[in-house]
């Protein structure tokens, strides 16, 4: 078995009206992402070449880069609607813990083989998933 290890980051503001006065309201971060890409074979020594991986996480990790991601169900959408803001909906409250298993199966599906995903919201915050 062989793990690579990818890093990635973007930028969203997000808002999580349950999670008290500081995070309820708009803000934004620049969320650095770790992908483990797990491999059992090697052919003539290598298990995938960074570039490919590239190729395919990149546009996933990027299609949020700048948004404002929001929660299907929140009550600013119709505000963002009638302002024509940009935004993305999820089907998904915002958390850190959410986007991080987001993020693990939007890859996942994409025909990787990630088996552990990180995401920092800060220098000092992550969340850890490895189903």
């Amino acid at each position: 078995m062989i793990q690579i290890e990818k890093k990635y980051h973007f930028y969203a503001a997000h808002r999580n009206p349950e999670a008290g006065e500081k995070c309820g309201r708009i803000h934004g971060h620049t969320y650095k992402v770790k992908c483990v890409f797990t491999f059992t074979e090697i052919n003539e020594g290598i298990t995938m070449l960074f570039s490919d991986i590239d190729k395919i996480v990149e546009p996933i990790i990027k299609s949020n880069d700048h948004y404002f991601l929001v929660y299907e169900k929140d009550t600013i959408i119709p505000i963002l609607e009638f302002e024509n803001e940009k935004f993305i909906k999820v089907p998904f409250k915002t958390s850190a813990e959410n986007l991080c298993m987001w993020l693990l199966t939007e890859i996942k599906n994409a025909g990787l083989p990630i088996t552990k995903i990180k995401i920092s919201e800060t220098e000092t915050s992550s969340v850890i998933y490895e189903p």
